[in-house]
């Protein structure tokens, strides 16, 4: 079944919730793909990508991830593209 995602691009959306960093990391850990897309909306003054570093990639959550990366966990990073977006825009 995980062979179904390798070398494909995936959208994740809600990844500043708690649920959808957990789903983040965990393709992260598990998936061989291409690129994943998270939908990011502006909120409080920051960017789309100020939320995904402070937001997201700063997270505890990825303490495991950053752990098997080490110094590879940067360049690794790359394969997530940050997208600004709102899902209750038109």
């Amino acid at each position: 079944m995980l062979n179904f995602y390798e070398g494909k691009s995936i959208l994740i959306t809600g990844t500043t919730g708690f649920v959808g960093k957990v789903l983040l990391e965990k393709a992260l850990r598990v998936l061989n793909f291409s690129k994943i897309y998270i939908l990011i909306r502006t909120k409080k003054g920051q960017d789309t990508y100020e939320r995904f570093s402070k937001e997201i990639m700063s997270s505890k959550c990825f303490d495991r991830l950053r752990n098997l990366k080490g110094d590879d966990f940067e360049e690794f990073i790359k394969k997530v593209i940050p997208i600004d977006g709102d899902l209750l825009k038109p």
